[in-house]
């Protein structure tokens, strides 16, 4: 019997799966947390300007923390084998790319809990972080070419070859 094609039928999707999958779960707990912060207690009142300035502040240390620290990678030896600068490239990519994720979700954690830190407590520090942290999430959070070439910069700053991009399916 022979299988249907699909998105990850080939061995480069099927490596790239798994690291999608822990982003989207991470991403999607970010609008769970927020959904059931609404749901109880869902009246809105004006938030407290410390917690608007908490928030603002987590987003711009977050977006900071991830170009500082989000792409950070030792580069690769010269002379290692194929197999183990994809697999060393992999983990890498991997452990990465769940920092960002983590640091981009940051900013509702920290509204979700102003919300029931600061007087009057209210949602509506939510609706700062959230638009802030998704748009962190999809542009350095979501495993894609250009987070890729990102972390493959840093891999291959000595000249040696990563073979990133190709084990993931980019190229």
């Amino acid at each position: 019997m022979s299988s249907l094609p699909g998105p990850f039928a080939t061995p480069e999707r099927a490596t790239l799966r798994p690291i999608q999958l822990v982003s989207v779960a991470v991403g999607v707990g970010a609008l769970m947390l927020s959904a059931v912060r609404i749901l109880v207690d869902p009246s809105v009142a004006v938030p407290s300007v410390w917690a608007v300035a908490l928030v603002l502040a987590t987003l711009v240390g977050s977006a900071a923390l991830i170009r500082w620290v989000g792409y950070a990678v030792p580069s690769l030896p010269h002379g290692l084998p194929r197999e183990n600068a994809e697999a060393t490239s992999l983990r890498y990519f991997t452990s990465t790319t769940t920092l960002r994720t983590a640091l981009a979700e940051a900013p509702v954690l920290v509204a979700f809990a102003c919300s029931f830190v600061f007087e009057p407590h209210s949602w509506l520090p939510l609706l700062i972080a959230l638009p802030g942290g998704l748009a962190l999430f999809w542009v350095h959070g979501w495993p894609s070419p250009r987070t890729a070439a990102a972390v493959e910069a840093g891999l291959e700053a000595d000249g040696a070859e990563s073979w990133l991009s190709e084990s993931l399916g980019f190229r």
